[in-house]
C-alpha cells in the first residue's frame, strides 16, 4: 500500500539504520510514532529504493514513504547486518551478493555524509574497530580495576596461574554437534586449551552481581543482576535465554566515584553512548568491557527508570541535536 503524498513527512525525521528484527527499534518506534521515524532495514534492502548524487539523496521504503537530505534531522545507527552477518549458512546468489555489497557500501558512506553534516547522534558506526577490547582494557586501567588477561595463539598455557575464563572476542559461531555455537564466557583450566586455536583468557572473578551501566551522553543508568540464580550453570548471563534474565535486572545504586570514572572513561574514548559491563565483587567494580552499540531496551522496556525517556529525548527530531564528534571527518 502506498502512502498518500500528503502523508509523506515534510518536517524533521529520525533516520534509523538497522534490521527488521531489532526489538530495541520496535520499542522506540512504538513510543515515538512512525511519522517521526524512518526505518531502513538493511536485511530487506530489496524492498527499498535509493537515489544518491552530488546534491543529496532520497530513500523510499516499501510503503512508498520517502525521506531526503533535508527531511532527516538526526541519524541513529543501530544494528544493520549483511546476509552473511545474520547467518553464514544462508545461500545468496552471486547477483544478490553483488547488489548487497554495493548497497552496503552506499549506505555506509551515506551514514558518513550525514555524520559530516552533524546529524549522527549517540552511536558511532563501527566504533569497535577503533576501540576494541584490548584498547578498552588498557585505557580502563586508569579508571577501574581490570582483570588480568592474555590473548595468544600457538603457545600452550598456563599464563595467568589462577582460576580463569575463556572468552570470544567476536562471538563468531563455531561448529557444534548439531548447529553452530557461540563461545560465551566459560570457566576453563588453561592447560586443557589447545594451542591450535586462538584464546582470550582472563582471570575468573567470583562476583555476586553483574552490573551494566548505560551511558547516554550526559547521564548514566545502572542496573544489576544477581548471579546466584545462574552461576552454577554458566559464568555468562548472555548464554541463558533472554526471558530467563530480562525481568531480573533491577536499578543499581552506582557508587559516585565509579560514576565519575565512567564519565572520564567515555570522554577519553570519545563516545556519546555505550553500555559498560562490570562484575561486583565484595564492593569492588571490576570492568569487563564497553559495548559502543549495546542493546538497552530490555533494561527499561516500560519506561519506569528514566533510560527509555532519555533515549527518546536524545533521538527525537523535535529536540536539540547533539551530534557525534567528527573525528577528522570534513564538514559536508
Amino acid at each position: 500500500m502506498r502512502v498518500p503524498q500528503d502523508q509523506i513527512p515534510r518536517g524533521d525525521v529520525l533516520l534509523i539504520y538497522t534490521t527488521s528484527f531489532d526489538t530495541t527499534v520496535d520499542l522506540l518506534m512504538h513510543r515515538m510514532g512512525t511519522q517521526q521515524c524512518f526505518r531502513y532495514n538493511f536485511d530487506l534492502w530489496r524492498d527499498y529504493k535509493l537515489d544518491l548524487d552530488g546534491i543529496g539523496f532520497r530513500i523510499e521504503d516499501p510503503t512508498g514513504r520517502r525521506i531526503d537530505q533535508d527531511t532527516v534531522s538526526k541519524v541513529y545507527y543501530r544494528k544493520p547486518f549483511t546476509t552473511r552477518d545474520i547467518d553464514a549458512r544462508i545461500e545468496i546468489s552471486d547477483q544478490d551478493g553483488y547488489c548487497e555489497a554495493e548497497l552496503w557500501y552506499a549506505l555506509r558512506d551515506l551514514t558518513n555524509l550525514l555524520w559530516g553534516m552533524d546529524k549522527l547522534v549517540l552511536v558511532e558506526p563501527r566504533a569497535d574497530m577503533r576501540i576494541g577490547k584490548f584498547v578498552q582494557m588498557r585505557l580502563a586501567r586508569r579508571y577501574f580495576q581490570v582483570p588480568d588477561y592474555h590473548f595468544g595463539y600457538g603457545r600452550p598455557g598456563p599464563f595467568l596461574q589462577r582460576e580463569a575464563v575463556v572468552k570470544s572476542l567476536t562471538l563468531e559461531p563455531v561448529a557444534g554437534k548439531t548447529a553452530p555455537r557461540v563461545i560465551y564466557t566459560t570457566r576453563v583450566a588453561e592447560t586443557e586449551l589447545s594451542p591450535a586455536f586462538p584464546w582470550f583468557i582472563q582471570d575468573y572473578v567470583a562476583a555476586s552481581k553483574d552490573v551494566t551501566v548505560a551511558f547516554v551522553r550526559d547521564r548514566v543508568f545502572a542496573f544489576e543482576l544477581d548471579r546466584d540464580a545462574f552461576v552454577k550453570r554458566t559464568a555468562d548471563w548472555r548464554e541463558l535465554p533472554v526471558e530467563a534474565t530480562a525481568a531480573q535486572w533491577r536499578p543499581h545504586p552506582l557508587d559516585a566515584a565509579v560514576e565519575r570514572a565512567v564519565f572520564g572513561f567515555m570522554a577519553e574514548l570519545g563516545l556519546h553512548y555505550g553500555r559498560l559491563d562490570f562484575l561486583l565483587e565484595a564492593g569492588r567494580y571490576i570492568f569487563l568491557e564497553v559495548n559502543p552499540n549495546g542493546q538497552w531496551g530490555w533494561l527499561d522496556a516500560n519506561g519506569d527508570y528514566g533510560l527509555l525517556d532519555k533515549m527518546l529525548e536524545e533521538l527525537s527530531p523535535q529536540t536539540p541535536c547533539h551530534p557525534l564528534p567528527r573525528l577528522g571527518r570534513i564538514g559536508i
